[in-house]
């Protein structure tokens, strides 16, 4: 069957007002998790994605239980064991049925939370493999699957396909994790949770226990089309609505399109068959303010924070000790505060180990932190960031009581840490990782330069002289018109540079680098500690050539800035040896300042 679309009610304002649509933390069995309070005796239990496909779905996920929320459905979402803020280090989950007992935690604890009548489970990808496992151990009133993965094997055989894929990009690859585990873009199972996935079936024994089901289904998806048809033979009603927005979803964190219509979808249904009724027993119970977990030589705190406790953050702090020094790691594009592979939280519970304390963030219209009114996306490359990082720093001085901050970012994350620790004098130091550029142009459109970015000439030699490129050429894979077009917007920087120093003010380039300039003149009469840290021939490297020099000459009158390059790594430092070397580079310069 398959379903219209009726009008969705929107949200009240009363209701966001209330404090209501902003998910609280909350920590239960080693899993941290986002709790959404509402009213009603239907409450709705997400399962998340893996990997990559976590990443694009986080906000995607928020914003559906806020809307549900508003209408007055009580939400839980939650991190697996080894994925995102859960206790559990990544390669180290040794049980082979840890996602299991875990959702089977999270069913029970939202009917904790909650005391809802019936439970509603959305899963997708991988979550859809353990939602389905719910229904067969509890009684789930209703089951969503979106895009789901139908057996566990298979799933795995297509991560191995896309990290293969990638894996010119990110140069890893499926093997490259813990023994017997799979590791993809970064992000990492261990042989345990792999083993547990590939045991999974959507559709198994015991049979499914649900009143009813939706279906998602991606266009030219036979696995999805088969799992249709499968469905339809049993005595389960079974709806279908197309997810045709699925691809634009999870094609990248940064670019990901929310996926209006199909999340319309999912909003109807539940109105259509659950309708929220106010609950006698599950009126809104206030879900605790911070969430507090003690790990191995660490304890973690989830809280938010600044006006009406817009932003979400995580202090992680050394168990034996009080920190003065704080790390402030700002996240990047659309990576969400645990980080690209994880990284941020692994980051973050090692360095606390070594006597730091740590804050993880989500700035606005990332991850747990809503968007501006009026925000398009990310607060990447704007002064919003700024008053972002401004809001964190105010909370790790009045609250956490530290001294000395530094601030760690990556790409747009470094930049928005170059431009803090210029202008805020409480940052004693900046460790930058591949940051684009010093000075970003307001008239650029991040979007567009992510999706083409200006590469420097080197680049083109060296493409050039690639077979690869030349048969790509040659099969009109790569048009040459493309070439030219991408080559004329790189020699037109170079002649811009060129040409600043006799057209000066009237140059824009000129105009930012005394702007840049400036930049760094103050950081060097505060004696800013500055670390530029660079993957090999990143762009972003060329770039700190155009405001110091060809590699770097003029860094000598900075005595406060270092520059680090780090070879046979990627842009997000995926491969777990050079993750490894920028936290030995990070840990040194902390120790520094």
């Amino acid at each position: 069957m398959t379903i219209a679309l009726p009008g969705i009610p929107e949200p009240q304002s009363s209701v966001r007002s209330a404090g209501l649509g902003l998910a609280q933390p909350v920590f239960f069995d080693g899993l941290a998790g986002m709790h959404h309070a509402a009213s009603g005796d239907t409450a709705v239990l997400f399962v998340s994605p893996w990997g990559f496909e976590e990443l694009c779905a986080r906000t995607t996920y928020r914003r559906l239980a806020e809307r549900l929320a508003a209408l007055g459905y009580p939400c839980l979402r939650f991190d697996l064991p080894g994925t995102c803020h859960s206790a559990h280090a990544s390669s180290e989950v040794e049980a082979d049925d840890a996602w299991r007992k875990a959702v089977l935690a999270a069913f029970d604890h939202l009917q904790a939370l909650s005391g809802a009548r019936e439970i509603i489970v959305i899963g997708q990808g991988a979550g859809a493999l353990l939602a389905g496992f719910l229904a067969q151990e509890r009684p789930v009133d209703g089951l969503v699957l979106l895009g789901p993965a139908a057996q566990g094997r298979a799933y795995l055989r297509e991560v191995a396909a896309w990290t293969a894929m990638t894996k010119p990009e990110f140069r890893v690859g499926s093997t490259d994790g813990p023994e017997g585990g799979v590791m993809s873009g970064g992000f990492v199972l261990s042989a345990a949770t792999a083993n547990e996935i590939k045991r999974l079936k959507l559709l198994d024994a015991p049979p499914l226990r649900t009143r009813r089901i939706l279906l998602t289904t991606r266009p030219d998806h036979p696995g999805d089309a088969k799992l249709a048809a499968e469905l339809s033979e049993t005595a389960i009603p079974t709806d279908t609505v197309s997810f045709a927005d699925y691809a634009d979803y999870v094609s990248s964190a940064i670019l990901s399109a929310f996926p209006e219509k199909t999340v319309e979808a999912v909003v109807s249904w539940l109105v259509q068959h659950f309708p929220p009724q106010p609950g006698a027993d599950a009126l809104p119970r206030p879900a605790p303010q911070v969430a507090v977990f003690d790990g191995d030589g660490y304890r973690e705190q989830f809280f938010r924070f600044g006006p009406n406790d817009r932003f979400f953050g995580v202090l992680t702090a050394p168990a034996d000790r009080a920190a003065t020094t704080a790390m402030l790691i700002l996240s990047t594009g659309a990576d969400h505060s645990s980080g690209w592979g994880r990284s941020a939280v692994d980051l973050a519970r090692d360095m606390a180990r070594k006597g730091f304390a740590v804050m993880r963030t989500d700035l606005a219209g990332v991850g747990e932190t809503p968007s501006l009114p009026g925000q398009a996306g990310p607060v990447m490359y704007t002064a919003g960031a700024s008053d972002d990082v401004t809001k964190a720093l105010d909370w790790l001085v009045s609250q956490a009581g530290i001294e000395k901050v530094i601030l760690v970012g990556r790409c747009s994350g470094a930049y928005s840490a170059f431009i803090s620790a210029a202008s805020d004098t409480r940052v004693a130091g900046a460790f930058l990782v591949n940051v684009r550029t010093l000075h970003w142009d307001p008239d650029l459109d991040v979007f567009q330069v992510i999706r083409e970015p200006t590469e420097p000439l080197d680049t083109y030699k060296k493409n050039l002289a690639d077979p690869r490129q030349l048969k790509r050429i040659l099969s009109g894979e790569l048009k040459i018109s493309t070439i030219v077009r991408k080559l004329s917007k790189t020699l037109g920087a170079i002649a811009e540079r060129k040409l600043a120093p006799v057209l000066r003010s009237r140059s824009k380039h000129f105009r930012f680098t005394t702007i840049v300039r400036d930049r760094l003149k103050a950081l060097k009469a505060r004696n800013v500690a500055v670390a530029f840290v660079y993957s090999q021939g990143d762009p972003g490297l060329f770039d700190l050539y155009t405001w110091l020099g060809p590699n770097a000459r003029n860094l000598p009158a900075y005595p406060n800035l270092r520059l680090v390059v780090i070879e046979d790594a990627d842009h997000n430092l995926t491969p777990l040896p050079v993750r490894a070397e920028a936290t030995r580079a990070l840990l040194d310069f902390a120790r520094s300042i």
